[in-house]
């Protein structure tokens, strides 16, 4: 797995790429946690080259989406085919704005802050 975190303006984005799963997903939900201690509840998941992920790592996302709107914040994800079907296999689709693009991510937590 490889992460990597950039800033549209005040917004994290959260890249992922590979495999996460639960021997590497606590990496990722620390990262949120981070972003949300640091005043930065909003925030994208890039997850447009993710291959893999396992119910371990699905539990973390939910955390996250938790603990975000605790803070008053909301995560967005990019997604991509795989994820697409497995948050709709587990019914989760309902929890996440999900989208297929970064930038359409990042202008909803935009429209989101003003």
């Amino acid at each position: 797995m490889k992460t990597s975190t950039k800033y549209a303006g005040e917004i994290p984005i959260i890249s992922v790429e590979g495999q996460v799963d639960m021997d590497n997903y606590v990496e990722i939900h620390d990262l949120i946690l981070a972003e949300i201690r640091n005043g930065h509840p909003n925030m994208v998941l890039n997850f447009r080259k993710l291959n893999f992920m396992d119910s371990a790592a699905l539990g973390m996302l939910l955390r996250g989406l938790d603990k975000a709107k605790q803070q008053g914040g909301l995560l967005v994800v990019v997604t991509n085919p795989f994820l697409d079907r497995l948050l709709s296999v587990t019914g989760l689709t309902y929890l996440f704005e999900l989208f297929t693009a970064e930038d359409e991510a990042v202008s909803r937590l935009h429209s989101k802050a003003s």
